[in-house]
């Protein structure tokens, strides 16, 4: 939720993206006690920054809630969401969403993922095609009062402006009423329509009004999808014509892929989701959610007017129940899916095709839309092709916040050395592009190090879990609980290799339980593969009190992956003497309570002339093995 923060007296000081357990409306006033956070540097807060929003407030307790003024309309919508009641099932959640415009309880429900995974969320958001049924409804009322055409268009606007106010007003929601008020001026000035410049109209009026909507991620979507359905749907129904598709289902086709060709380079730096399934979901989903909302209006309404009539919502109750066992039946076919990171050219190749088509306008041909297919399946099959099979060997300790999440690679094999606190964890493997791991080893049992394997398992192939030897019997109950691939337990002087890297356990010396940093598994990576050479210590949590058994027999490393995130204790000049690195790397995540990296820490490494990176400055550090030498690069600060 987005709210202006004001001090005693009313002044408005900020305004504030805020977190709460429950859902309030538009215009309430609440006194709270709170948590304020930075936002954090990924796409979706930098958005939230350029459109005015400052920080995070995270709301601990409500001291007082006061209501706003009351519009009729806001009236309105209360009586209809007490109607609808969204909170009584996943089902009534959607009606609430498709016709009031009110999501909360929405996206609390796990049904809701399956929209998300078939790139069908758009057909619950109130948009352009929520306008032109309501539009198409209140017409053919409107035609029945013999009245004059501009009486007719002023009704039809008052309307819509209505239900536009009723749904929350959001952006998406309000550009598509600009462009049909535009759109109906036209028509009774004698003049015909012009999308596109009603669209540049629209977008115009909302940014003279607030000129940060055009960080909003809606807006974005929204007119994008618009201007390029505009340009392109025509062409593109022309292309699916010439291959024999029928034209009622090209229309609806075209629509969809123009849609997803424009918004991919906005959804995918956000989301890291690529539905392939869109097109096919969209086509037959449409017009479930098109018959949801027509049927949810008038049942609403009825409802409204004739308390006696409450079992009509039976009606759009039962199509949103169908509408998510269409979703979850078709998130379930294979490749319905990709988690993938958007590739830097993204948004270069998409536009610029849009480009390129646009100027060498002409007949429609088929080699035409295979060109464009191939064009499109190569920008993903690419880089996944790479990752998956031809990916360079590096150690890259992945940026995870405050925990730890290591990845090894070569070739097809991949291994996953312990999997961060949450699902971050998934989406740093996405940016690497790896869909499938040989393995992951988690070091111990700290939340810190384990906390992501739920996420990780069902969204990524594993193969097989390694821990210390000993450890699986003090498998935490919620991993032994998950379903979990084959496991292993490795002790003291054994070695499994991954691509050309060589793992060797240099502790724990004898078997342990998994709990605590000094039963962390300690490994010694080596590559040595046609003159290019690395030996990179992966410490764990473990400590320079556990290092001073173990850094002898190890020796000097090329890189050091400090223990316990750069703790007080995880460094000492006879560790640091001993093990000699030419380069160390810690784990943290920004503003953690526990102040890692330490000053004790930083000044050891110092001191011993040890050049450092921690992930909360340097991002990703990926360290690649060359002759007489290593790379290293970072995904911040320019490296």
């Amino acid at each position: 939720m987005s709210a202006v923060a004001k001090d005693v007296d009313g002044s408005p000081i900020a305004k504030v993206a805020l977190s709460a357990d429950s859902a309030y409306e538009a215009d309430n006033v609440l006194e709270v006690v709170g948590r304020i956070s930075s936002l954090e540097d990924d796409q979706w807060d930098r958005d939230s920054f350029m459109a005015g929003e400052v920080a995070r407030v995270q709301v601990v307790t409500v001291r007082e809630q006061r209501e706003g003024a009351t519009s009729p309309i806001d009236w309105m919508r209360a009586r209809a969401l007490d109607a609808i009641d969204p909170v009584h099932s996943p089902a009534r959640a959607l009606v609430a969403g498709i016709v009031c415009g009110r999501t909360t309880e929405l996206n609390a429900c796990e049904e809701t993922e399956a929209f998300s995974e078939t790139g069908t969320t758009h057909l619950i958001a109130v948009s352009g095609s929520h306008l032109a049924l309501i539009s198409a409804l209140v017409i053919a009322c409107v035609r029945r009062l013999r009245v004059g055409p501009v009486p007719r268009t002023a009704v039809l606007l008052v309307l819509m402006a209505s239900y536009v106010g009723f749904t929350g007003a959001e952006p998406s929601a309000t550009r598509s009423f600009c462009m049909v008020a535009m759109a109906l001026a036209s028509t009774l000035g004698g003049r015909r329509g012009h999308g596109i410049s009603a669209l540049s109209l629209a977008a115009m009026v909302l940014i003279v009004v607030d000129a940060g909507v055009v960080f909003d991620l809606g807006f974005q979507l929204s007119a994008l999808s618009v201007l390029f359905i505009q340009v392109f749907s025509g062409y593109m129904t022309s292309l699916l014509e010439a291959v024999r598709v029928p034209r009622a289902v090209g229309e609806a086709l075209a629509l969809t892929l123009c849609a997803q060709w424009a918004t991919l380079p906005v959804t995918l730096p956000v989301f890291e989701e690529l539905s392939l399934v869109a097109p096919l979901a969209n086509f037959v989903l449409g017009p479930i959610m098109s018959a949801l909302l027509v049927a949810g209006v008038a049942a609403v309404f009825l409802q409204l007017a004739f308390p006696v009539l409450a079992p009509i919502l039976l009606i759009p109750e039962a199509l949103a129940n169908l509408s998510f066992f269409i979703a979850g039946l078709m998130s379930q076919l294979p490749w319905a899916s990709l988690y993938v990171s958007a590739p830097s050219l993204l948004a270069p190749a998409c536009y610029g095709i849009a480009c390129v088509v646009y100027a060498v306008w002409g007949s429609p041909h088929p080699m035409a839309l295979g060109a464009v297919v191939l064009v499109a399946l190569s920008l993903v099959a690419v880089p996944l092709v790479r990752s998956r099979w031809f990916a360079p060997a590096e150690i890259i300790v992945m940026d995870v916040g405050q925990a730890d999440a290591i990845l090894l690679r070569e070739g097809s094999r991949a291994l996953l050395v312990d999997s961060g606190v949450d699902g971050d964890v998934v989406r740093a493997l996405l940016r690497h592009g790896v869909l499938h791991l040989d393995a992951v080893v988690i070091t111990h049992w700290d939340s810190d190090h384990y906390g992501g394997l739920d996420e990780l398992l069902g969204t990524i192939a594993v193969d097989r879990l390694i821990v210390a030897d000993g450890a699986l019997a003090g498998m935490p109950p919620e991993i032994r609980s998950l379903d979990l691939p084959d496991a292993v337990e490795v002790g003291y002087g054994d070695r499994f290799v991954v691509g050309g890297f060589d793992c060797r356990v240099v502790w724990p010396q004898g078997p342990v339980d998994g709990d605590g940093n000094e039963a962390s598994l300690v490994l010694d990576v080596s590559y040595e593969v046609q003159g290019r050479s690395l030996d990179m210590l992966l410490t764990g949590d473990s400590e320079a009190t556990e290092a001073s058994r173990y850094a002898a027999e190890v020796g000097p490393v090329d890189v050091l992956k400090v223990g316990h995130h750069g703790s007080a204790e995880s460094v000492d000049a006879e560790m640091l003497g001993i093990l000699a690195p030419e380069l160390a790397v810690a784990s943290a995540g920004e503003g953690n309570r526990y102040g890692h990296p330490s000053e004790e820490c930083i000044d050891a490494l110092e001191a011993a002339g040890v050049p450092f990176l921690c992930t909360i400055d340097a991002g990703d550090v990926s360290i690649s093995p060359e002759e007489g030498g290593f790379t290293v690069a970072i995904s911040r600060g320019g490296g």
